[in-house]
């Protein structure tokens, strides 16, 4: 259960990590600044949640593998 709930953590996270990064380069090369604060931030939380979700989920299924009786 806890595996499918961080693979749709990651699912909602890799649109908004890409939204993010295609809006900063459109407010970039059209010059409007202002709200790129918010887009980078927004874009870097998305980031670190893929990072921490393919982290976490990598520790359990070691913790999985290392359970199962040899």
């Amino acid at each position: 259960m806890r595996t499918r709930a961080y693979f749709l953590f990651e699912l909602v996270a890799w649109p908004a990590a890409a939204w993010c990064a295609v809006e900063l380069l459109l407010r970039v090369a059209t010059g409007a600044t202002a709200g790129m604060g918010d887009t980078g931030l927004t874009g870097v939380c998305a980031a670190l949640t893929i990072v921490a979700v393919r982290w976490r989920s990598r520790q359990l299924a070691l913790a999985t593998a290392s359970e199962r009786p040899s």
